[in-house]
């Protein structure tokens, strides 16, 4: 049976759906942003202080120092949290955790067990749900990628509850957000290494700060906001292409004469189905305690963006992919399909996700507060911590770009990464021109102060509107890591992607360069002197030019010494090597082995990837579009009208039987290998068939070719 016999046409449900959330905001005028209603389906510490005070005091302490909790105060916790959920309407809990496969996990459970006390040989039920309920479930680790850290006869692994995530109800389960970690101790997802390159940012950012000064900082952390970019596709439509159902992307497809050509589409009004969509969404999410703020049209017919309001690290990352799953619920319910993946369409612009990266002090002092590590100002202190931070950050970028570049890395991404939507595969650094200029001016000898990243006055030029203050620096959208005025934003993320992948990579290229600039420091050189060194070093990765330009990757490579890793496996081949595993064993975020596993993971991952796209496009072309050419050459026999039909069509044979040759010669080798033989045969040989078949889609009879063109993918919803 064929991939696509499974999808039969399907009428598209022309109701309006209405999710809970929308019921209950539209019970009065202006509910959804009652406080009632804001975060309602989130257990935040207000409602734990005030269920349980003795017991959240403790979680406190255990939270900033690592101290255990007694049994009764798990108990307590356990059963506050209970409590509010069931009220909420849950009668289930899960532990929610991410895999390393960019897709949570969850496992259903019961608020119930049996009643042990109870003298009856059969036991009855009763409602529970305790403290080694909530830190504690096990789970078979050999199922998940692993890398090799976990056997079918070694298989244990376990969840406990990230203490600084709260909890959320959805539906009638209440979700845990959680680490996984295996037997060992071994991470077997994204959230732990997440967590500990965190420690390390708070350990290397507070000695940092203590020797510009600054004592009284309790803790330093690190804070993103996320820009979500997504096609929305009809579920109709999506059911008729099984390489949107397999792939989640498109393997053929010729773009429509206008696309996004004339720029109609950014910031455009929304089409009627989508915008239902949205409004229902962000009440859903601001249930959930995610504070959706803002979203739009983008660039690409059938594409747009969501965001919200920055969060803590852990709990901005948990948010995203809370919210990706819930797009694609409610998606499924107004009779839509949302998709993530960095490219689904050929010659429209693909989805990224913005990692928007900003690292704070926090005060000790009553009045709390926090400082800004990546925001200038007017003080002079401001001004230091800013240059001595932005001045780490450039060696942690020409130091490990290629830690870097595996933060954006994907089958997917490769088709982003270095074209005119995304920024280029070299990394490097805009922290903005005149800061460029004052890096120079150190370097020279001159002083840490001097640059206040003063906002300017922007005036229309007319007396209808009011004078308004813009940041310091132009932005720049070719760069893969810009300053934008108080952070940093990486831009190269790819739009299905966890981020606490990225902001692992990333955390842990700071802490190490705080690490750096500490020694040098405590070594005897003064805060002016070791900035000015750390930048002679590093300035070469400090590019405020276009990184669009042609003659840039030249540049860059060979006066710079910058890498350009352009793919994936070519990235991929960096991240296991001895310097990458001493500088996450140093700071405490990967043992040796967990490095190698994830590189295993991710060449596993890309080899995967690029076979089933293969095996999809291969069954499409022979089951579906071959016979639709065969239909389409009878209409002309007896005529002089065929054209080039004939050997076009003929064509498609000869390449698509090239790829089916190169994939019945994938080697039956270790992952590494496996991963560059799909890169360096598959890809092409797909390409090459792609070619034929887009050629052949655009002379084919309407009617006769098989498949949703991009035309009612893209608009078809409209």
């Amino acid at each position: 049976m064929t991939l696509f016999k499974h999808a039969a046409h399907v009428k598209p449900d022309t109701t309006t759906p209405r999710s809970p959330a929308q019921d209950l905001a539209s019970k009065e005028t202006g509910a959804a942003l009652s406080p009632a209603f804001l975060g309602a389906n989130l257990f935040t510490d207000d409602k734990m202080r005030q269920a349980a005070p003795t017991a959240y005091s403790e979680l406190e302490v255990a939270r900033t120092t690592g101290a255990p909790l007694s049994r009764k105060v798990k108990d307590e916790i356990a059963k506050a949290m209970m409590d509010w959920a069931v009220k909420r309407g849950a009668v289930n809990f899960a532990h929610w955790f991410s895999p390393m496969r960019g897709v949570n996990a969850q496992k259903h459970d019961g608020f119930m067990d049996l009643d042990f006390s109870s003298p009856s040989v059969l036991k009855p039920m009763r409602k529970d749900f305790d403290g080694t309920k909530l830190f504690m479930a096990e789970t078979d680790g050999s199922s998940f990628p692993n890398g090799g850290l976990r056997f079918t006869h070694t298989a244990a692994a376990f969840n406990s509850w990230d203490m600084k995530s709260p909890p959320f109800v959805r539906g009638e389960t209440m979700y845990i957000p959680s680490c996984f970690v295996a037997w060992t101790g071994m991470a077997l997802d994204e959230k732990t290494p997440l967590l500990r390159s965190m420690a390390a940012i708070n350990e290397q950012g507070k000695r940092l700060l203590g020797l510009i000064g600054e004592k009284s900082i309790a803790e330093v952390r690190t804070f993103v906001g996320w820009e979500q970019e997504f096609f929305v596709v009809s579920k109709e439509a999506y059911l008729r292409r099984p390489d949107l159902m397999m792939c989640n992307r498109t393997v053929i497809g010729a773009p429509p004469p206008a696309n996004q050509q004339l720029e109609l589409g950014y910031f455009g009004p929304m089409p009627n189905a989508v915008a239902r969509y949205c409004e229902a969404l962000q009440k859903e999410l601001w249930l959930l305690g995610c504070p959706m703020t803002t979203y739009h049209n983008e660039v690409a017919p059938g594409q747009h963006e969501l965001a919200p309001i920055f969060s803590v690290s852990n709990v901005a990352v948990d948010q995203n992919m809370m919210c990706m799953e819930l797009m694609q619920s409610l998606a499924d319910m107004h009779g839509l399909y949302i998709c993530f993946h960095e490219k689904p369409f050929k010659g429209v612009n693909g989805n990224g996700k913005h990692n928007n990266w900003s690292v704070q002090g926090i005060l000790s002092s009553p009045g709390g507060g926090s400082v800004n590590m990546m925001k200038p100002g007017k003080a002079e202190q401001d001004q230091v911590r800013f240059m001595v931070a932005t001045a780490c950050l450039a060696r942690g970028i020409k130091m490990h770009g290629d830690v870097v570049r595996c933060a954006c890395i994907g089958a997917g991404n490769d088709h982003r990464l270095g074209a005119q939507e995304a920024p280029p595969a070299i990394m490097s650094l805009f922290p903005g021109v005149a800061v460029e200029a004052h890096m120079h001016a150190i370097v020279k000898g001159g002083p840490l102060t001097g640059y206040t990243g003063e906002q300017k006055a922007l005036k229309y030029g007319c007396n209808n509107t009011q004078e308004i203050t813009v940041n310091a620096e132009d932005r720049n959208r070719t760069a893969p890591f810009p300053h934008c005025g108080n952070r940093f934003e990486f831009r190269a993320v790819g739009g299905p992607a966890n981020m606490a992948h990225a902001n692992t990579l990333i955390n842990t290229v700071l802490a190490d360069s705080f690490c750096a600039w500490s020694d040098l420091v405590e070594g005897g050189l003064s805060p002016r002197d070791a900035t000015a060194k750390i930048l002679e070093e590093s300035i070469s990765a400090v590019f405020t030019g276009n990184g669009y330009d042609p003659e840039w990757p030249k540049i860059a490579v060979e006066e710079r010494g910058l890498l350009n890793l352009h793919n994936t496996v070519t990235a991929l081949d960096t991240f296991a090597s001895e310097k990458n595993q001493e500088l996450f064993s140093k700071h405490g975020v990967y043992l040796p082995e967990e490095v190698k596993a994830r590189a295993d993971v991710m060449f596993e991952k890309y080899f995967l990837t690029i076979s089933i796209e293969t095996k999809t496009m291969i069954e499409m072309i022979n089951t579906a579009l071959v016979p639709a050419c065969a239909k389409d050459l009878k209409t002309y026999e007896g005529t002089a009208l065929a054209g080039k039909r004939p050997a076009l069509y003929a064509s498609l044979l000869d390449a698509v039987a090239a790829l089916e040759a190169a994939y019945d010669a994938i080697p039956h080798a270790d992952v590494q290998t496996e991963a560059h033989y799909v890169s360096d045969a598959l890809v092409p040989a797909m390409a090459a068939v792609r070619k034929v078949a887009d050629e052949i889609e655009v002379v084919m009879e309407k009617g006769v070719y098989p498949f949703p063109t991009y035309l009612e993918l893209l608009t078809g919803h409209h």
